[in-house]
């Protein structure tokens, strides 16, 4: 017995070292899920699931690589253990900020990331704290042991079993996706289940965009020229001026509960006056983002395209607007119009200066357009106020230097989160029950009641204006808050969690116009999604549409509402998008023609007959 030990400390003692290099990957694996904090969700650390084992060829494929290529122990260890923690933190956060982990497509979101987390205030949670302190204290063994000489011949074994180990990975991630959970609405539940590591490269396909079945340029085509063409032209020709605004994270939280509010009845008052008024529209808009993700919702908007043929997660704006692209402005820059794109923060967000002009954009105007010492800020953001200020200053300029008329689409910035600083420069007002265990939602709500005021004042500038002009404006998505004041609010709901998850992804939306616009054409209006925005607001205006928008306006009958949370039919029932599938095939062809399949030998986008104002596109 004694000898048997004896054996065993020489053993461990002349391979300890390897034995060592052995566990890291291992070790690596769990702390990756640990930063994940899944917890029961996290069935792929369970040892009789395929999920741990992909995951562990993985790991070991890409520990064994490193130092096969580089002959260097222990700084392999070192090294890609360091690697892997620092993306275990970011997918951490990723998570905890906007509820959703990293997929390949966030490479195109990371400088707008970059920019959007300087408002939020960091913490470090109890997982991250012992996931880095673990492992320091793996590093600091790591520089005390002595590690065999790596030879040619165990890199090359090592090179081989690598090559094994990754392929077999691949192969698991690839041709048996089946055997896991894929949901391409639910990314955190995907990656608690399959691993971070096999739920990214198995989301990798999304970067490969396929056609749908039986798609083709002349099917696409057919479709479209089902639905006949609108010839009908006005009478008066009147060409308003469309004033389009995103509100940032402008929502109506009272949609999901009561907000018991004590010192005002209603944070939007003259938002919800509208309701009924003459020469407007009012109604809620479904939107695909929730807390984030802006972009997507005015991706929705411009382009009519909607993102729930899209995965979650996805970028389109970013992603597959490369050359010139349809939208609402290149629609009416081909009809005269003077087309200007505005963002009161950096051009670069969303890719923005990249994209407008290949939109149809004229013009666009970033915070480098605004004058530092003229511009009101609430917090750290420009206001609605003197965005709207700009709007005016711009519908002057035009009105001065061009006959034709303008078309000005306004993404603001006021509401943007973080709601966890407070400001000297902004008092929050508003006061609701319980709202000392809300202070993100203390501040929102003292925010949306600015941008409220704001509004009023600028449809009151432009009702005293004779040029005809609409205004329609409409929310981006709802707050990043408070989780459980979300919770506070459904508490005593009655709607279904498909219901709810709908309500959340809804927002309100008006179209306002200073002349008759013959409102009572859409009474019933209710709830829409935003890839009919775009075409309702020119039916409105009396502006042609192309043949896609004409396409995607005539669904709003039979589904008034197409989103990736779920469909609502014509009579107002929730139909989960999977159930209107078939029925919506159609326009997933038109849609993947449109944005996948275009003609690229001409342009799809025209400057039109109307003056360039203000100068060139902000970079």
């Amino acid at each position: 017995m004694k000898n048997k030990l004896n054996l065993c400390k020489k053993f461990l003692a002349t391979n300890f070292g390897t034995i060592f290099f052995y566990l890291t990957p291992l070790a690596t694996f769990i702390m990756v899920e640990i930063l994940e904090y899944g917890g029961s969700d996290s069935e792929c650390l369970r040892p009789n699931t395929l999920a741990f084992w992909a995951n562990i060829f993985f790991f070991y494929g890409v520990f064994l690589l490193f130092r096969s290529v580089t002959g260097r122990t222990r700084f392999s260890i070192i090294f890609v253990n360091f690697v892997f923690l620092v993306f275990g933190i970011i997918n951490h956060y990723s998570i905890a900020i906007r509820n959703a982990p990293v997929v390949p497509w966030d490479i195109y979101a990371a400088g707008t990331a970059a920019q959007a987390l300087n408002g939020f205030k960091w913490t470090i949670p109890a997982e991250v704290i012992a996931c880095v302190a673990g492992c320091i204290i793996w590093w600091i063994i790591t520089m005390f042991i002595k590690y065999p000489t790596i030879k040619v011949r165990k890199r090359a074994g090592g090179m081989a079993a690598s090559a094994v180990m990754l392929t077999a990975f691949v192969l698991i991630a690839t041709v048996g996706r089946g055997n896991f959970y894929i949901s391409a609405w639910r990314q955190v539940t995907a990656n608690r289940r399959n691993g971070m590591a096999l739920n990214f490269t198995m989301n990798m396909d999304s970067l490969f965009n396929e056609a749908p079945t039986d798609y083709s340029k002349e099917n696409a085509e057919t479709i479209l020229s089902s639905v006949p063409a609108d010839e009908t032209e006005s009478e008066e020709a009147v060409q308003p001026n469309i004033i389009a605004v995103m509100d940032e994270t402008f929502a109506d939280l009272s949609i999901l509960g009561d907000l018991n509010l004590e010192n005002t009845d209603d944070v939007m008052p003259f938002v919800h006056s509208l309701s009924g008024q003459e020469n407007t529209i009012t109604g809620q808009l479904v939107v695909p983002a929730f807390g984030g993700g802006t972009c997507n919702t005015e991706y929705e908007f411009l382009t009519s395209n909607t993102y729930a043929f899209f995965k979650s997660g996805s970028y389109p704006m970013l992603q597959y607007v490369h050359d010139d692209t349809e939208s609402l402005a290149s629609v009416l820059s081909e009809q005269g119009y003077n087309t200007v794109g505005m963002h009161p923060y950096y051009g670069s967000g969303w890719a923005r200066n990249r994209a407008y002009p290949l939109m149809g954009f004229d013009t666009f105007l970033d915070i480098e357009s605004f004058n530092d010492e003229t511009t009101e800020y609430l917090r750290r953001y420009v206001s609605d106020n003197s965005s709207f200020d700009k709007v005016i200053e711009t519908y002057e300029k035009n009105k001065e230097e061009s006959d034709n008329p303008l078309f000005m689409f306004n993404v603001t910035i006021q509401n943007h989160c973080g709601y966890d600083t407070t400001y000297e420069n902004f008092p929050e007002t508003v006061e609701f029950e319980y709202d000392s265990l809300y202070p993100y939602t203390k501040q929102y709500l003292s925010l949306i009641q600015e941008s409220d005021r704001a509004i009023e004042r600028l449809v009151n500038y432009f009702s005293e204006q004779e040029e005809p002009t609409i205004i329609v404006l409409f929310g981006d998505h709802m707050p990043y808050i408070e989780n459980s004041f979300y919770n506070h609010l459904t508490r005593y709901s009655s709607k279904t969690a498909a219901e709810i998850e709908m309500d959340q992804h809804t927002v309100p939306f008006f179209i306002w116009a200073n002349y008759d616009i013959n409102e009572e054409d859409y009474a019933d209006i209710g709830r829409i999604s935003a890839n009919y925005l775009g075409p309702l607001t020119l039916d409105v205006a009396g502006a042609q549409m192309s043949e896609y928008q004409e396409y995607v306006y005539s669904l709003k009958n039979k589904y008034p509402v197409i989103s990736a949370v779920g469909c609502i039919n014509k009579d107002g029932v929730y139909v989960p998008l999977e159930m209107a599938a078939q029925d919506l095939h159609d326009y997933k062809i038109v849609q993947y023609r449109s944005v996948f399949d275009k003609d690229k030998s001409k342009s799809s986008t025209s400057t039109g007959s109307g003056d360039i104002l203000i100068g060139s596109a902000a970079s």
